[in-house]
């Protein structure tokens, strides 16, 4: 019986580790994850992490007006289904660059606090701000991925990524895209998978911890190359000054 388990548990982890990599997710698997549309367009993906606040990345809602902006929650597929949520304000790092994308975090306040089901939960930060993790953890990111072919996949994916060394992580980045210690990176950098990173603010969580927002990659230049993320250990007492919410 034990066997059966196992083998049944590998095939199924076998779908996620697959040559493609990734595999599409039901909403109620991660119920955090939202999309962010502005005029009704996704732009970008987030992580709520309470009844009223939800994080993405600052290159994604840089100068944009929140009554232009909603938040779609409890749907796994692109633009339609679920709720549209009303943004009441959107905070931005103030040390945000959007030349080298430092400090690319960004927080965004819903109007009406949510109502919490088995679609939308919040998702947990990391307890304390050097919470660290072993190169080649797998961790999973979840968004609508675009593909070599241009198109975004209208359902919700799930891939597994590992977390790659900042000094591998940094040799395959262009110079004028440096990464930085607020930054991780997550990635397979044996064999490519198809897609390219599209989708800013895709949550990135190892176990039940959001422990990164996608910032950027390469795009669809190359097929080896890790994501890179805002690492969400290092803005902690960030989110907590600016959310008026306790994290450490």
């Amino acid at each position: 019986m034990v066997t059966k388990i196992l083998i049944l548990f590998c095939i199924l982890l076998g779908n996620v580790l697959a040559s493609d990599n990734f595999k599409y997710a039901d909403i109620t698997e991660y119920p955090y994850h939202v999309s962010i549309e502005i005029y009704g367009k996704h732009v970008c993906s987030g992580a709520l992490m309470h009844e009223s606040w939800v994080m993405t990345v600052a290159s994604c809602v840089f100068g944009s007006n929140p009554a232009t902006m909603t938040v779609r929650v409890r749907s796994s597929m692109l633009s339609v289904e679920g709720d549209e949520l009303e943004v009441a304000n959107i905070v931005v790092h103030e040390d945000f660059d959007k030349y080298v994308l430092l400090n690319d975090i960004a927080l965004i306040k819903l109007r009406i606090p949510v109502q919490f089901g088995e679609k939308l939960l919040p998702i947990e930060l990391p307890e304390k701000e050097d919470y660290k993790l072993d190169d080649g953890t797998t961790c999973y990111v979840t968004g609508w991925r675009h593909t070599l072919a241009g198109p975004v996949e209208s359902r919700l994916t799930v891939t597994a990524v590992p977390l790659v060394n900042q000094s591998t992580c940094s040799s395959t980045m262009p110079c004028y895209e440096p990464v930085f210690q607020t930054m991780l990176c997550a990635g397979n950098m044996t064999h490519g998978v198809e897609t390219c990173q599209g989708d800013p603010g895709a949550p990135l969580m190892e176990g039940q911890t959001l422990i990164g927002v996608l910032s950027y990659g390469l795009g669809c230049k190359t097929m080896i190359h890790p994501g890179v993320y805002t690492r969400v250990s290092s803005y902690l007492a960030w989110i907590s000054a600016n959310s008026g919410i306790h994290y450490i």
